[in-house]
């Protein structure tokens, strides 16, 4: 063997084994430090380093949305069907508004009346998000039947002290997009979508549901399964007033003391003449 051929194996030698011991004390580094070993094509993010680095919130947990019954179509207040000995009930000391009032109705089965329901949709970003509410279906489970031995039905309804709009500023009517910051929270006052193109929106008769919403987070399409603020099923729509007859009514309001007024039914031919309504004792 020349000395030209046992100088070439010599540094061919000398450099299989910097690249073996290279390897060996990269591979001692990463056991000693726990990291996780580079895979991949040279220059490709190793999992855990910088292409992961940070919380990363996944679209799916990006948005958080729930939903609450806010009222009936074409009706400008919640106005629910009841029994008369549960109208001229005296809610709770704790029920001090007319949203708290609306909650503790829902709750002893007062059933909101109207054509089909209307949802307030509460739409709060994990982080910096573009939002589209593509669609509201409602998803009927049960169809409720009306317990006629309670007594007569009568209208229920709470007043406020003062006059406050139907619509408070920060709740929108449009869908989107909503491009929203980390935090931020915005809400929607939606109507219910056909679940088919010559569908009804909602069954008639008072039914349990819950909600399903088409959304797009960033782009990406989501199905969300809704149900009311207890976890429980969305219940609506009685309806007792129709066309020449107007069911009683009873109106609660609630400060600085709650207070009860009366409104007889009425029986019309053409129009409806203006409603008479006068205090009355609770019990």
């Amino acid at each position: 063997m020349s000395v030209a051929w046992r100088r070439r194996a010599l540094l061919l030698a000398t450099w299989a084994l910097s690249c073996a011991l290279s390897f060996a004390l990269l591979q001692a580094l990463f056991d000693v430090t726990g990291g996780d070993r580079p895979t991949g094509p040279p220059g490709a993010a190793a999992p855990g380093g910088p292409a992961s680095a940070g919380t990363t919130v996944s679209s799916a947990d990006a948005v958080e949305l729930t939903a609450t019954l806010a009222g009936t179509r074409y009706s400008d207040e919640l106005t629910f069907e009841v029994p008369e000995r549960q109208a001229r009930t005296v809610p709770p000391r704790q029920v001090r508004d007319c949203r708290q009032f609306a909650s503790w109705a829902r709750r002893n089965e007062a059933v909101p009346v109207g054509g089909e329901p209307v949802h307030l949709l509460t739409v709060h970003a994990a982080r910096s998000v573009d939002v589209v509410i593509h669609s509201v279906v409602a998803v009927p489970v049960a169809q409720v039947p009306r317990d006629q031995e309670q007594g007569p039905r009568v209208e229920l309804a709470c007043r406020e002290s003062r006059p406050t709009p139907t619509v408070t500023p920060d709740v929108r009517t449009d869908r989107g997009p909503h491009v929203l910051a980390p935090g931020q929270t915005v809400r929607l006052l939606v109507d219910l979508a056909a679940p088919e193109p010559a569908g009804l929106s909602f069954p008639a008769g008072v039914s349990d549901y819950h909600l399903r919403v088409d959304l797009e987070v960033d782009g990406v399409t989501q199905v969300r399964e809704l149900r009311d603020e207890a976890g429980g099923h969305f219940r609506c729509c009685g309806r007792i007033t129709f066309m020449g007859y107007q069911a009683a009514r009873y109106e609660w309001t609630l400060s600085p003391t709650p207070t009860l007024r009366y409104c007889p039914e009425l029986r019309y031919v053409d129009e409806p003449p203006p409603r008479v309504c006068q205090p009355r004792e609770p019990g």
